[in-house]
């Protein structure tokens, strides 16, 4: 279908933490659009760079710390340098771990703030600007399920979550004159690997997922590639769960 075509269009991918991040620049490559792919782990991004070439799409891989203002500036001005233009933001950066509240130290809280939060905060403003004046963008924050819901030994990842969900809104409202959508996903559990059905069946997590499997890298890929086509031209503001089922529950 010609609206999913991405062909011509430039986007940027932030973050390495996660095991999508690949796949969702190898989704957008596999549409059309040429890549950016921005984070702190070079040889990572570069591997991913290479794979996307293969698709006969160009790519740069830009080391930055998405926490911080100048270096993410460098990097959007490096991309419009090549390019001439972004289309696409992908705020994928992402940090989480698990520890009882009262020793959550504040120097973790922050880490954890920053990297999820304050880093959607930046790019999206440094990109936003280039947005204003082509009168278009796609904004695309991936966010969690638990942008929804809270689990034990994980408050500064929820409300970084949260605050994510919250941000999408507000913003979606503020450039929807500009005709710059912005949308956010929240993946549940995923698995990189490809189980077989028998091994599948001994996930403990399955009897909580409605669908009975993990998420798969293709789920959430194709779904970016949706938010960023026009395909979804009159969508906006919203998140999107990729959980087999799991926020029903709640």
């Amino acid at each position: 279908m010609e609206e999913f075509n991405l062909q011509g269009k430039v986007a940027i991918v932030t973050g390495d933490g996660r095991a999508w991040s690949k796949h969702i620049a190898l989704a957008l490559a596999e549409a059309g659009a040429d890549v950016v792919l921005a984070a702190r782990n070079q040889k990572g991004i570069e591997e991913t760079a290479q794979e996307v070439r293969r698709l006969g799409r160009r790519a740069m891989a830009i080391p930055t710390d998405v926490t911080k203002s100048t270096e993410i500036q460098k990097m959007v001005e490096q991309a419009i340098a090549e390019f001439g233009k972004i289309d696409i933001l992908v705020n994928g950066a992402e940090l989480q771990f698990a520890k009882p509240f009262l020793e959550v130290s504040e120097e973790e809280w922050k880490r954890v703030i920053e990297t999820n939060l304050t880093s959607v905060f930046l790019c999206s403003k440094a990109v936003g600007q280039h947005m204003m004046e082509q009168k278009k963008g796609r904004i695309i924050n991936i966010a969690s399920g638990l942008a929804l819901r809270g689990v034990a030994n994980s408050a500064a990842y929820c409300a970084s979550m949260g605050g994510i969900l919250q941000f999408t809104k507000a913003l979606a409202l503020e450039w929807a004159r500009e005709n710059i959508r912005v949308n956010s996903i929240g993946p549940g559990w995923f698995s990189e690997e490809v189980v077989s059905e028998e091994e599948g069946r001994k996930d403990p997590l399955l009897r909580y997922i409605p669908l009975k499997r993990r998420g798969r890298p293709a789920d959430i890929g194709s779904l970016v590639v949706y938010l960023a086509s026009d395909a979804s031209e009159y969508v906006t503001g919203q998140i999107f769960v990729v959980d087999g089922g799991v926020i029903a529950h709640a």
